[in-house]
C-alpha cells in the first residue's frame, strides 16, 4: 500500500502520469496499476479519466491530506534504526534530582533548538531509580551519579561527563562549627539534606557511619535553594555541589566548612543503550551540552 500511496501522491503533485513515472523511476503502466489498486482498496474513484490528463476528484484531495502525514511517518520509521538518521519522535531523558539545577534549563532548551522534530520528555529522580528505568527500557538515556570508584552501568554506552565536587556549608552569620573542622566535629551537628536516595546524601551517610556515628537530619527537602535558605538561617549544616553553591542567591550568607580528610566527589555519567538508532545524534549532542554546562560552572582557577 505504501507504493500505491506514493504513486498517487506523485500523480497529484506532478499532474501527469508520465512525470510521476519519471519521478519514481518506474513505468507509466506501473503507476496506472498502482492507482487502480488504491482505488479498489478505498472503494472510490480518485481521478476523472474523462479529462486529459486525468484530474483528481474532490475525494482525491481529501485522500491526499491523509496520505501526506502517513508517508512522512513511514519515511521516519525507515530511519529509526539508522544512527545517521535525523532524530525524530520522543527522547526520554532521566536526570538526577541533585544536578537538575545545574544542567536542566540548558539541556532542554538547546535540544529543542537543535532537533525541532524531537520531543524530549524529562524524568527527574535519584540515580538508582534512573538506572532501574534504563534497564527496563523506560528511559532512552539518563545522567547518573556514582561514587568515584564505582563503575557505570555494564552493557550500556557510558560517557563520562564531569566530577561533581561536594562541599559542607553553614551559615556565615550563625556558624555551628569552626570554618576548619574535624570530621568528628561535623558529625555531631544537625543537617539539612535531600531526602534518601540522593547520591551525595548517601556519600555523607556512609562516611559518618564508617566513623562510628549516626547522621542527625533536621530537615530533608527537595530543592537546593530551599535547603540553602534553611542553612543560611543557622538551622543546620548542608552538603551541596560546589557549582550549585556558587550560583545560589544565598551564596553570600553561607560559608564553606573545610573538613579534615573529607572531600566527597561523585562522577557523573551519561548512560544509554548500545543501540540508539536515529536517537544517537541527539544523545551525543546532549552529552556535549552536559559537559559544557559543568565546564561553564567551574570556578576560575
Amino acid at each position: 500500500m505504501i507504493d500505491e500511496l506514493k504513486s498517487f501522491m506523485a500523480v497529484v503533485e506532478e499532474a501527469s502520469l508520465t512525470r510521476a513515472a519519471q519521478k519514481l523511476c518506474v513505468t507509466q503502466s506501473t503507476i496506472s496499476k498502482r492507482i487502480q489498486r488504491l482505488e479498489e482498496a478505498l472503494g472510490a474513484q480518485l481521478f476523472d479519466r474523462d479529462s486529459k490528463p486525468p484530474r483528481p476528484t474532490a475525494l482525491a484531495h481529501r485522500v491526499q491530506e491523509h496520505a501526506a502525514p502517513l508517508l512522512l511517518a513511514f519515511e521516519r520509521l525507515m530511519h529509526v534504526t539508522s544512527e545517521d538518521g535525523d532524530p525524530t519522535g520522543r527522547l526520554r531523558f532521566g536526570l538526577p534530582q541533585g544536578i537538575a539545577d545545574i544542567v536542566l534549563f540548558d539541556a532542554l532548551t538547546t535540544m529543542r533548538d537543535a532537533f525541532p522534530d524531537l520531543h524530549v520528555t524529562l524524568r527527574a529522580d535519584w540515580s538508582p531509580n534512573l538506572v532501574r528505568l534504563l534497564m527496563a527500557s523506560e528511559l532512552d538515556v539518563a545522567a547518573v551519579m556514582t561514587p568515584r570508584n564505582a563503575p557505570p552501568l555494564e552493557g550500556h554506552a557510558n560517557r563520562y561527563v564531569a566530577a561533581l565536587e561536594l562541599v559542607v556549608v553553614q551559615s556565615r552569620e550563625r556558624p555551628l562549627v569552626p570554618a576548619n573542622a574535624t570530621f568528628a566535629k561535623i558529625t555531631g551537628q544537625e543537617w539539612i539534606l535531600n531526602p534518601e536516595g540522593c547520591g551525595y546524601r548517601a556519600a555523607l551517610e556512609n562516611a559518618v557511619e564508617a566513623a562510628g556515628f549516626s547522621l542527625n537530619v533536621r530537615a530533608d527537602t527537595y530543592g537546593s535553594e530551599m535547603q540553602l535558605q534553611l542553612i543560611a538561617s543557622g538551622l543546620g549544616l548542608g552538603l551541596v555541589p560546589k557549582p550549585v553553591l556558587e550560583h545560589s542567591a544565598w551564596n553570600q550568607r553561607l560559608e564553606v566548612v573545610n573538613v579534615t580528610r573529607f572531600a566527597p566527589r561523585l562522577n557523573i555519567w551519561l548512560v544509554a543503550p548500545q543501540n540508539l538508532g536515529n536517537l544517537k545524534r541527539a544523545v551525543d549532542y546532549l552529552g556535549d551540552r552536559l559537559v559544557a554546562s559543568f565546564e561553564s560552572r567551574q570556578s576560575p582557577q
